[in-house]
Parts: C-alpha cells; structure tokens; sequence
C-alpha cells in the first residue's frame, strides 16, 4: 500500500482516547454502564432474613416455620417448622455454610437447624436478654439483645464475652465476613451507627462512625436498617421528605448517596456481592406484615451528566509527524448497532497541537484561583486538562480535591464536544464505516465520536483507522482528468468507492497471517479456520472453547478413541459451557486421568478406560462431575439383580456410561452426548447419565408404592450384619 495509517484498535489504544460518559471493554469503546436496582417481590410474613454463601434466602416467618428461597429457579422450599419446646418466640436467624440458627427470644437460647436434614440438630444456651438479632462472621455468633450489649458466641456452644458495651436503643446488627462488624442504635432519640472489631476498645460503647442527621443527596433520612457486604455499609432508612429508601456509604469520604426508593418501611436487610462483577443482592422485609423484597443490581448504560440521553462523547488526537498532512480516509469497524443505537463522527485537521486555543481560565468549572496552579503543571488548554492524568493534577493542587480534579476535566470535556460540534466538520451518514475526508490538512487529525444509545444497548467502536497522506486513485488518470477542479473532485468521489474495497482488501492480504492463528483469528472466520483443520465442534460451544480446540487440536487428535482423549475434550468443552461450580460431595482430583474411574471393557476398548486410574471421582475445573463406568467396575459384584440395576448399556458387552452433570440446560446436555458420540471406537457402545446435585421426593412420590429404599447390608465371611446391629467391645477386653 501507498498510505501510512495511524490505528486504534486495542484496549490500550482506546484507553488514550478521553471522553465522557463512555467505556473501554471487549477492546472497544462503548457508553458507560452503571448500577441500577431490579425489585422482586418473594413473600409475606417474613420475621427476619439471612442469605447462605450460594445466594440462597433463608427466611423465618411470623408462624416460626423457616422457608429457603433459590432465586435462580424461583422455587420456595419450607426447610423446618417448630415443635413443642423448641422455640417459643423465634426473633432472628443467621446463616453459615451448612447451618441455620433461630434464635429464641423467650429465653435467649438459639436452636441450630441442618438444611440438608431439615431438622434441629442442636441447641445453643445463652445469657442473652431478649435478644433481637444474631449475626455470623469467623465461626462466632453475634448476638445482639434488647437491653443493649453485643454477645459473641463460639462453635463450643460456650459464651465469649467480647463486646460488653451499653447501648440505649438497639435496633439491628451487621458484620462483615472479617469481623468488622456495625450497631444501629438510639441515643434519646437521635440514630447512631457504632463499629467494632479486631482490635476495638469495646468498653466505651463502640466508635460512631455517624451519629446525629444522616444525609444523602435527596436529603436527610432516619436509618431503620443496615447490612454490610465486602468493607461497603448499606443502610434503609426513610426520608424526612419522602419515603423509606436504600443508602449507601462511600467508605473514603463517609457520605451516603441514595440507591433504591421502597414502597414501605425496611426493618430487616442483608445483602451479598454476586460474581463475577461484584455486583450486589439484597433481601428486605418491609412494611408491617413482613413482605420479603429481592432487590438485584443490574448494568444499565448511564445517562450523560449534562444532556439527560444515553450518550457519549470520546475524543483523540493522530499525529502524522509533518505540517501539512493530507488527511486521506477513516475506516472504522461498529458492532452492536440497533435501531436505538447510532455513531456520528466529526474531524478537524490542523498544524496546531489543540483544535483551538481555549484556555483554562475560560471554562466555566475552573476557579480562577486554581488557574495559576494548573498553568504551573503546563496545562494552558481544554485539550491539555482534558488529557491531563487526574493525580498528576491532585498533587500539583494539594489545597484541591480529587473531585474538583475531575469537574475541572468534565468542563474541558464540555468545550471540547462544543467546539465540535460547532466548528468541525460533521460526517453525514450516521452508523459509517468508511469516510473520504474533505479537506482535511494538517499535521494532526482530531476525531470525535458521539455515541448514542440506550438503558439496554450501546453501539460499540471497535477499531479506527486514520490513512494519510491523501493518495487518490484519480494520480492514475491521465492529466486531463486533474487539470478541472470541479470534474477532479468527482471523480475522486467516485474512484473512492473502488479505492476503498481495495485498500481493505490489500489490509487483509497484509494481515493474512492472523487468519491461521487461533487467538488472533477474526470470530467470522473462525469458522472456516476450523474447518480447515478438521476441527468441527457444534454450534453450542462457546467461542472461547473452539478457540482453545483449533489450539490443542494435534494434542487432541493424538488421543482420539481413547478415555484419556474423549476426556480432555469433555473438561475442554465444561470450562467454557458457563455452568457455576456447585458443591460437591465427591472427593477431588486433578485434572488429570487420575480423577477418572478406571474401566475393562476389554483390550479393544481402550474409551472405557484402561490407563490404570486410582477408581475415584474427580470434579472437573469447571465444578462439574465427571467419570467413566464400563463392564469391568462390575466384576465385584456376583448377585446378578444387584449387576442388573446398574445403567450399562445391554447391546454391547463393550460399553461404558459417562456419568457427567450438573447440566445447566438441555443444549449442555446434547453436546457432552455428541462429544461422547464422536470421540468413542466406532464398535463400542456409550451413554451419557446427568447426575444431579441432590434427589426430591416430590408430592408425587409414595414410599412402598412407587418407590422403595432398599435394606443395607454389611457381610463378614458367612455372617451378615443387619443395619440395626451395633458393635460394641466385649466385656473383660480393652
């Protein structure tokens, strides 16, 4: 090719552009996205609420029957009801990882409740007095009671005493998983937050973190509430001039800022980050009747500051090096575009290094006394402060904030996008993918993108390019073609509909390379790289997984047909299949062929496993389950109907089963049986069984009519034990 090109088309390249209300991700930029908050409401009745590691709601209802909710399946499931002496007056519970504690405000004890068993396994004796609310972090109970002290209690059901400060009117407790934990309390009517933790003098009634008037930016509020999730403090509260609503705490300049507006008053609130974002989930109980509420934060584009629309503006600057630059074309590459999406681009050439001479001292965000001394770090220009690094501006003003750093750079941000939009030259058609620049001469190319979208959807950049110097097919003509100014620049309109095919064109051959390169392989062509290769996974696996098969493919190939290879290519396609590790209650193993079962289904049948395994069951990276089963994992067994429960398939004595799961959906499921299809010895039988994380007995299920648990049995030599018999030591014997 004939033209030099300056390119933006990696996170770094895009990280120089400066802008407002836009994002770097993916390696393209698009608008930016915030938190906004979805409301679901879960049931009524609800006493108070607790979340376990997983996400799941535990919740003690007003009747003293606990419920767990899995917001994933919407599915409600009654874990425990109260007996006769167990609990009198249930007023709290927590959770940990496999127990629940109700607390029992009658006499202060706390009765521990087994999920998985669904039943009380345990109780814990306490000196507490009316206590209102429990808590745990580190393997200790906080315990919070009504005459105003914080108790802790320990696994050995013995009371520690380590918070014995009085409060004056407790209305709620948090801790957070180090410990750190915060009181809501009342002092002669006046709301108080205390901290404690590792380290505190508790003696003294705690440390007030904010006392008095609470404020956020709607104004000030009455905290009724509070929960605290990674180091962040959440408090409900309501509003002097409206509602109850949901606060958060900045944690570096103590200020609360307004999330969430409820219907009705919050007395009880817990909350939990959500991977893989960090992002949040809250469960409250609201109003009189106890109505449990989800509350769950979502990414939505935001709103530009100044022009109320989902829109932003980013801006660079492309050095050619020489005055006087003919400026040719820009290609640019969108994706995302919908029909509430748009991109318009603007572009001003000149010699000099700003688009104009605005200076510092006539932006409207910039005090006059700050002038000074931001001109004394070399910024004199709106494109200067604009690009200037945000410490570097924070240490040269230390009598500034880093918030009034940053309304000085918004303002730059302002002029510049005015400017633009008042003095550059504005692209016609929106949405382009390639633009012939009109005289567009200068050293410097300045570029401007609007992006313009929705709460839902954002047009994304993913590359620009900026070709100089202009070089138009019209030199091949003939001198006569040039000679007239106005026939010449329609031709050259025209020839650039052509020039522009085969410039790409000429790219593509100079990037060819990238084309075999699994990696670096555009994702439409990734297609046909597969298929060259021979590799040809279904249209279920995921991009990244048919990247990292085209990768391994000799590796791969090399073990096709046998358990070692059909193994590797289900952990392959597991990883990426997008399913969240759950608990398992099998043992770990490497991801290896040591985590695999082995088999005999005889020497022609090396997919059922004849590497000489350990026989345990392994857990892949992803979190699933996966082993093999064949023929020769029966041969211990010599009763005939105990062989013939087990799933092998009947048509081949060369058959083995995978046992793989838990399936997310039905798609998972069909690819791991064409996996298992495609990678076995064509004259070897094979099936695929789910396995589940846990067996129900629906309402549809009756035991000794439709479904039986068959008797144990363990035999010594001739002698067999029943399940009722007990070994005991014999009398006279140590």
């Amino acid at each position: 090719m004939d033209f030099s090109y300056a390119t933006t088309t990696s996170t770094a390249d895009w990280k120089e552009w400066v802008g407002r209300n836009v994002d770097v991700r993916d390696e393209g930029l698009g608008l930016a996205t915030t938190a906004a908050i979805e409301r679901t409401t879960i049931e009524d009745g609800v006493v108070d609420v607790a979340m376990d590691p997983s996400g799941d709601l535990y919740t003690l209802r007003s009747s003293g029957a606990l419920y767990r909710h899995d917001p994933t399946a919407d599915l409600t499931q009654r874990l425990w009801t109260r007996s006769d002496g167990d609990v009198a007056d249930p007023s709290a519970l927590c959770v940990d990882d496999d127990r629940v504690f109700v607390v029992d405000r009658d006499d202060g004890s706390i009765t521990v409740v087994s999920p998985r068993l669904q039943r009380t396994i345990g109780t814990i004796e306490t000196d507490a007095t009316d206590p209102i609310r429990v808590a745990h972090a580190g393997g200790l109970l906080y315990l919070l009671d009504d005459v105003g002290r914080v108790r802790t209690v320990g696994r050995d059901a013995e009371i520690d005493l380590a918070i014995d400060w009085w409060l004056v009117e407790p209305t709620d407790l948090a801790v957070d998983a180090d410990g750190r934990g915060y009181v809501l309390d009342r002092n002669d009517g006046d709301p108080v937050i205390r901290s404690f933790g590792d380290g505190d003098d508790h003696t003294d009634g705690g440390f007030p973190i904010a006392s008095g008037e609470f404020v956020a930016g709607a104004g000030a509020f009455s905290p009724t509430a509070l929960s605290v999730v990674g180091g962040t403090l959440f408090v409900a509260g309501r509003l002097e001039n409206g509602g109850p609503a949901l606060f958060e705490r900045d944690p570096s300049s103590d200020a609360f800022r307004e999330r969430y507006r409820f219907n009705r008053p919050c007395r009880t609130l817990v909350a939990r980050p959500t991977a893989p974002d960090d992002r949040r989930e809250f469960y409250a109980a609201c109003g009189s009747n106890g109505r449990g509420t989800l509350l769950r934060e979502r990414r939505r584009h935001a709103r530009h500051p100044r022009r109320e629309r989902h829109v932003g503006e980013a801006f660079h600057r492309y050095d050619s090096g020489t005055d006087d630059t003919e400026w040719h074309r820009l290609a640019i590459q969108l994706s995302q575009l919908t029909a509430s999406t748009q991109v318009r681009v603007r572009y001003l050439a000149t010699n000099r290094p700003m688009p104009r001479e605005v200076g510092i001292e006539d932006l409207e965000a910039m005090p006059a006394d700050a002038v000074d001394s931001v001109r004394e770090l070399g910024v004199t220009s709106a494109w200067e402060l604009a690009s200037a690094d945000v410490d570097r501006l924070v240490s040269g003003c230390p009598d500034r904030s880093r918030g009034d750093v940053r309304a000085w750079r918004a303002g730059a941000i302002d002029a510049l996008a005015a400017h633009a939009e008042a003095d550059w030259t504005t692209v016609d058609s929106l949405n382009p993918d390639d633009v012939l620049l009109s005289e567009a001469v200068g050293r410097y190319l300045f570029v401007a993108l609007e992006l313009d979208g929705s709460p839902r959807s954002s047009p994304r950049v993913d590359s620009i390019t900026a070709f100089c110097p202009r070089q138009t097919y019209l030199r091949y003509l003939p001198e006569l073609y040039q000679e007239d100014d106005r026939s010449a620049a329609f031709l050259e309109q025209y020839l650039s509909v052509f020039e522009s095919t085969f410039v790409d064109i000429e790219t593509a051959i100079e990037d060819m390379g990238r084309y075999f390169d699994p990696e670096a392989v555009p994702s439409d062509a990734l297609s046909w790289l597969e298929q060259w290769l021979a590799v040809e996974p279904d249209g279920d696996w995921p991009e990244d997984a048919r990247r990292e098969l085209l990768a391994r493919a000799p590796e791969l190939y090399r073990q096709r047909g046998t358990k070692a290879g059909l193994r590797a290519m289900l952990v392959l396609y597991l990883r990426y299949a997008g399913s969240e590790p759950t608990a398992r209650s099998s043992a770990s193993a490497d991801d290896g062929d040591d985590g695999v079962s082995p088999g005999g289904a005889g020497p022609a049948a090396p997919t059922a496993a004849s590497d000489g395994g350990d026989g345990t069951v392994g857990d892949t990276p992803s979190g699933h389950r996966l082993f093999f089963f064949d023929d020769g994992d029966l041969e211990c067994i010599d009763r005939q109907p105990i062989h013939s429960e087990y799933p092998l398939p009947a048509s081949s004595p060369q058959s083995f089963v995978v046992f793989c799961g838990p399936f997310e959906t039905d798609d998972e499921r069909r690819t791991v049986e064409r996996i298992v299809l495609s990678g076995k010895p064509a004259h070897v039988t094979a099936d695929v069984v789910e396995i589940d994380d846990e067996l129900t007995l629906d309402s549809d299920t009756f035991l000794g009519v439709n479904s039986r648990l068959t008797a144990r049995e363990f035999s010594l030599g001739e002698t067999t034990l029943g399940e009722d018999t007990v070994l005991t030591a014999r009398e006279g014997s140590e």
